[in-house]
């Protein structure tokens, strides 16, 4: 009854339609999209270049500014605008640091600090932070100037400041503050403590880190059955995994391929 023409335009129009109803666009636009469906039985290809005329208006003023401010469009022009100037957001985090001078601020630099490697400015910015009055209870500095002590290599002192944390706020222990607290131990040569926390965190951990870590503590203790066992289950969590995770997994699978012995 239906050529696959009208089908297609039909199917379009219906999702046209669907989008009015979801995103409570005016019913003007419903009302235009029937009257030109209607017309195109009659008037042929006027009505059609008309309908196409409305579909590129509808996706110009309805759709595109809703992407346009969609979550994942702002992600989008972040990240695009980190990709054209990597440095913008630490200058920004910087001029605040310098102008406003509050904790928040600086703990934004500090933060910009560590995603650029500079842990002792990191370091020197959380302690400044927490000179006030309820620094040294505010579990964001904690967690903050402990990673940046483990990362610029006085695990004593992060482990110190993880232990800390866990009496300030037990809650605020989470996977990834487990994860550096295992490390501080182990950099430390508290190898037996470091395997008990990794042991605890590796199943939990979002991603593939943890369970390498503890793969390579476990081989360089001598522990090679159980470090093989923790190597094989990596390869095969990444195996069938969506492609976006196996991208960001790439060098923890990397590790694990390099050390599994076939």
């Amino acid at each position: 009854m239906f050529d696959p023409l009208t089908i297609g335009f039909l199917l379009v129009n219906l999702a046209l339609a669907y989008h009015v109803f979801r995103t409570g666009q005016s019913p003007m636009w419903l009302a235009a999209l029937g009257l030109i469906s209607l017309s195109s039985f009659v008037m042929g290809s006027i009505a059609l270049l008309a309908m196409f005329a409305l579909w590129g208006a509808y996706v110009f003023f309805a759709v595109l500014p809703g992407f346009w401010n969609s979550r994942g469009a702002r992600q989008l022009r972040s990240n695009a605008v980190k990709a054209a100037d990597p440095g913008r957001a630490y200058r920004e985090a910087k001029r605040q640091a310098t102008l406003v001078g509050s904790v928040d601020a600086k703990r934004e630099l500090a933060e910009e600090s560590l995603n650029r490697g500079l842990y002792a400015e990191a370091v020197a910015l959380y302690e400044d932070a927490m000179q006030g009055p309820l620094g040294a209870g505010d579990p964001v500095l904690l967690k903050g100037l402990g990673r940046a002590k483990l990362l610029s290599g006085d695990g004593a002192a992060a482990e110190a400041l993880f232990v800390q944390l866990k009496q300030v706020d037990p809650t605020a222990m989470d996977a990834n503050v487990e994860l550096d607290y295992a490390r501080a131990l182990e950099a430390q040569g508290k190898n037996d403590e470091a395997v008990r926390i990794y042991e605890g965190v590796a199943p939990r951990f979002p991603g593939e880190e943890a369970r390498a870590r503890f793969a390579l503590l476990l081989e360089k203790m001598g522990q090679d059955e159980r470090a093989q066992a923790v190597f094989g289950e990596i390869i095969a969590s990444v195996k069938d995994a969506p492609s976006h995770y196996r991208s960001r997994q790439s060098e923890w699978l990397r590790i694990a391929k390099q050390h599994l012995k076939s």
